[in-house]
Order: structure tokens, then sequence, then C-alpha cells
């Protein structure tokens, strides 16, 4: 009887075991196939001349977006690193310079004049101020931004406070800062992203290696970028304060779409009419779907199952654009296009 008992265990382990392994897969797989999506993707890695009045805007995967005029380099976030699923669930992270300097080298960036962050969790903050020590770039963002900054030695006088509303001119760009709201909280494995209400952020310079939950949101902002007479805005985060852009216009618009078909229909409805109609937008780029724990230095994939859906995403990206006829582009990572 005891010997009937140890199999059954065994085998019952055995089952779990497996079990496991096979969610695990499920899970940790990717939530869809760009190439699904090739007559959406223009596949440029242009690196001739950018001709005279065009924006050259290079894609770098989440939300860090590289924007030339062939006089002024502008970038957002600039997170290269993306240290892998384990070592951001159980180690401490740090920047790697030798990826730094890589995309540095890779993406010419040898005119930047400012970094703007989108949010300071570590997707986006963690690597600015030390691209911005590379470059000689200033640091602009929240005061948990200019906290990340401080942690990573950049000088003070680098480094400029968000003041929502307010435009800043460099070179023949106006960028004006725009308050916004992160993406809803998930909940993956137990642990949320949600703001803690009594820490919501970062007080003290973060001096890595430091956990990636120690990278608090502090605040979640959109970008206004002015160039002559044409517009684009670029959206980090999957959520909108309402009427917030009712009064802006936009030719382009970089969106995050990262968790989109997690939310309720009606949050993707109203997600679509206060970003791509309330701008009148003639062109959206999906921006924020890439799964942020493989190298940028291989061909991006989409956000894992585990957190997100990228087939519905883009899906339903495509039906209201098609209904409203508007163009929809899908970067590869280091793809280029250039817009007016």
């Amino acid at each position: 009887m005891n010997l009937f008992k140890n199999h059954i265990q065994f085998y019952l382990k055995v089952f779990l075991f497996f079990s496991f392994l096979l969610i695990q897969s499920c899970a940790l797989s990717s939530s869809g196939n760009i190439r699904d999506y090739k007559e959406y993707i223009p596949e440029q890695k242009q690196t001739g001349l950018i001709p005279s009045g065009k924006l050259r805007i290079t894609f770098l995967g989440t939300s860090s977006l590289l924007l030339d005029d062939g006089e002024t380099q502008i970038l957002t976030d600039g997170f290269f690193t993306r240290p892998s699923l384990f070592r951001t669930a159980f180690l401490k992270i740090s920047t790697d310079i030798s990826v730094l300097n890589s995309v540095i080298e890779q993406t010419r960036m040898n005119r930047l004049k400012g970094i703007f962050v989108c949010h300071s969790h570590y997707d986006h903050a963690m690597d600015a101020p030390f691209v911005a020590k590379l470059t000689g770039a200033n640091l602009y963002g929240s005061s948990s931004t200019l906290n990340v900054g401080l942690g990573a030695d950049l000088p003070r006088d680098r480094m400029h406070l968000f003041i929502p509303g307010k435009p800043i001119r460099i070179g023949k760009f106006t960028i004006t800062v725009l308050s916004s709201k992160h993406t809803p909280p998930f909940r993956i494995l137990g642990k949320t992203n949600a703001t803690d209400p009594n820490k919501p952020n970062i007080d003290l310079p973060l001096v890595q290696p430091v956990k990636a939950t120690d990278y608090i949101e502090g605040g979640a902002f959109d970008f206004l970028v002015q160039h002559g007479t044409r517009s684009l805005l670029i959206k980090g985060s999957t959520n909108y304060i309402e009427g917030a852009l009712d009064r802006y216009r936009a030719d382009v618009l970089f969106l995050g779409i990262a968790q989109l078909s997690k939310q309720p229909e009606t949050f993707q409805e109203e997600y679509y009419n206060q970003t791509v109609r309330a701008l009148k937008a003639k062109l959206v780029v999906p921006i924020h779907w890439d799964n942020f724990f493989k190298p940028l230095a291989e061909p991006l994939e989409p956000n894992l199952k585990i957190g997100d859906d990228f087939n519905s995403n883009m899906n339903f990206i495509l039906r209201k654009t098609k209904a409203d006829g508007i163009g929809v582009i899908l970067l590869q990572g280091f793809e280029t296009i250039d817009l007016f």
C-alpha cells in the first residue's frame, strides 16, 4: 500500500512539474508575431544624409525615439540596457555602458541636445542620465527622474525639471511636456506595478545597482514636438487624461499600446478617441509594444503573453484607423522614417 502511495506521489510531482513548465513556456512566449504585420513595416534603416526639411525618427525599442533634423537630435527615454527577465525579477540591475556606447555609435548620436523621460520606471529612466553623460546632452524629467540623474552623478546644471505646458526650444525643435497617466496598474505573479500612494516619487539620489522596483513612476508625461509648421506627439503610456489633448494637433502620433487590449472595451474606445481622434493625427506609429527583456541588438519581439496581447492591441488600432482613413506604420528596432 505504501509503495503504491509513493508511486502516486511521484507521478503527481512529475505531472505538476511538467504542468508548471508548460504554463511557464506559454506565459513567457511572445504575444504575437511582428511579421504578421509586415505590410505596415517599412523596413528602412537609412544612414544617408537627412533630406532638407525632413525629420528622421529612429525607433529604439519601448518608447525610446531618436529625433534628428540633420542639425539637432532629441531623444526620449534612451532605455538600451534591457536587462533579462530573470535579472530584473530577482537581482539588482544597472546600466551597461558598453550597450549604450554601441547604440550611440550605431545611430550616430553625435548631436544629441536633450533627453526627455516619459516617467521614472526603469524601462524609461534607468539609462537616460548615462546617455546624457556619454553624449553631453541635457536631461529633462520629473523630480524622480532628476534623482536618477543625481544617482548617476550627472551635473545638476545638465538636468531640468519638467514644467508641463511650458514650451522648450532646442534648435528648430519646440517640445511641450504634457501631464498624462501611466498605463493602468496590472498584477503578475502576485506583484503589481501600482504606485504606492505613500511613496509616489523617487525622493533621494538613486545609485545603481538597485532593484527594478526602486524606479518609481513619479508622474507620467506626453511630449508634443513641433518642428517648423508640423508636429508630432509621443505618448509612452497607454492612458489618458480626459480632454488633455483637445487643444493640440499632431500630424503623427507615436502611440503607446502596451496592455491596451487588457483594458475594458470602454477604455479602449475612449483611449483612441482621446488620442488619435483628439489630435486629428494622420499617421499612427505604435510604440512600447516590444519585449524589453530581450536585447535591442536582436530583432524586437512583442511583449510576453503573461502580461500583454500584441495581436489584440494591433488589431484594435488597425480596425479603428482603417475606419477613419488614418495610416499606420510599425517600426522594428533601429528602423527609421523620414517625416514631413
